[in-house]
C-alpha cells in the first residue's frame, strides 16, 4: 500500500521526514483527499479542506508537531488501530463496531444523510428508492451509509473507493443514486455543473445517519483524546471552531 505523505508546519517547528519516529507531542493525521469541502488538493496539488484547517488548528493548539498521512477513507480505521496514524478528522460517526477499535473526540460537527440523483426525481422518497431492487446506489465502503445500505436496503449497492467515485459514477449514469452526507452532498449540487442533480427527498431519517461527527483517536495513545478534546473545547470557546465552519458551509453545523 502506498500512501503519500503531505508535511505541514504547526507551532513553528520543522517536521519530520515521513521515515522518522515522531518525538513526543508530534502526531501522524491520517485523511484521505477526495471529499471536498472537508478534505481535497486544489488546483496546485495542496491539502485542503475543513478537515485540513480543523487538524492544523488542533495541531497549533496543541503546540505539536504534525503530519499529514494520505490514505483511503477505508485504510483510516486500521491505521488508527495499529497507531500508524495518531488521530483523524475523518467524519465519523460513532458506532458500536468502530468504538472496540478506535476512540473519539468530542464532536466537531454535527452530520445527516440524503440521497443524491436526477433532478427529475427529487420528488421521490428516498426510502422507496432504497427498496427498488432495480436501483444501483452507490457509497463509500467502510461508511456508516454503507453498512446502512448493506442491512437495510434492498437495492443494488455499489461500493465504491471514495465520494468522489459516487460522483463521478453519478454523472457518468454509471449508478442511479448515491447516498452520502448532506453537507458534502451540498457542496457537489451547489456547483453549476451538477445542475441537473439534485437531492431525493429529505434526509434519510435513521439515527445510524445522523448525529454528532467525531475525531478518530488510536486507543494506543490514551492520554490523547483528553488533549484533543481540551484542544477542540478551546476552539469552541475562542470562536476559531466557528470560523472555520463559516469558510466552508451556509450555516452553523456545530
Amino acid at each position: 500500500m502506498k500512501r503519500q505523505l503531505i508535511s505541514l508546519f504547526c507551532a513553528g517547528f520543522a517536521l519530520l521526514g515521513s521515515n522518522q519516529t515522531l518525538a513526543d507531542n508530534s502526531y501522524k493525521i491520517g485523511i484521505s483527499d477526495s471529499f471536498q469541502p472537508f478534505n481535497y488538493r486544489d488546483a496546485q496539488g495542496q491539502l485542503k479542506g475543513f478537515n485540513v484547517d480543523v487538524a492544523n488548528a488542533l495541531c497549533t493548539e496543541m503546540k505539536a508537531k504534525c503530519e499529514f498521512v494520505v490514505m483511503r477513507f477505508p485504510q483510516i480505521i486500521p491505521a488508527l488501530e495499529n497507531n500508524e496514524v495518531q488521530f483523524a478528522p475523518a467524519n465519523f460517526l460513532i458506532t458500536a463496531e468502530r468504538a472496540k477499535k478506535i476512540n473519539f473526540s468530542a464532536k466537531y460537527y454535527r452530520s445527516t444523510t440524503s440521497l443524491i440523483g436526477s433532478a427529475d426525481k427529487a420528488h421521490l422518497d428516498p426510502e422507496q428508492v432504497l427498496k427498488d431492487m432495480n436501483n444501483k446506489v452507490g457509497t463509500q465502503k467502510g461508511s456508516a451509509q454503507n453498512r446502512y445500505l448493506v442491512e437495510h436496503a434492498h437495492t443494488q449497492v455499489i461500493e465504491l473507493s471514495s465520494i468522489g467515485e459516487g460522483l463521478s459514477k453519478l454523472n457518468k449514469q454509471e449508478i442511479d443514486y448515491l447516498i452520502a452526507p448532506t453537507l458534502f452532498a451540498l457542496n457537489f449540487l451547489q456547483r453549476p455543473e451538477n445542475s441537473r442533480m439534485d437531492f431525493i427527498g429529505e434526509p434519510i431519517n435513521n439515527p445510524t445517519l445522523s448525529g454528532t461527527v467525531h475525531i478518530g483517536i488510536t486507543k494506543q495513545q490514551p492520554e490523547l483524546q483528553q488533549e484533543i478534546d481540551s484542544a477542540l473545547a478551546a476552539l469552541v470557546k475562542q470562536g476559531k471552531l466557528r470560523q472555520i465552519i463559516n469558510q466552508y458551509f451556509p450555516f452553523n453545523v456545530y
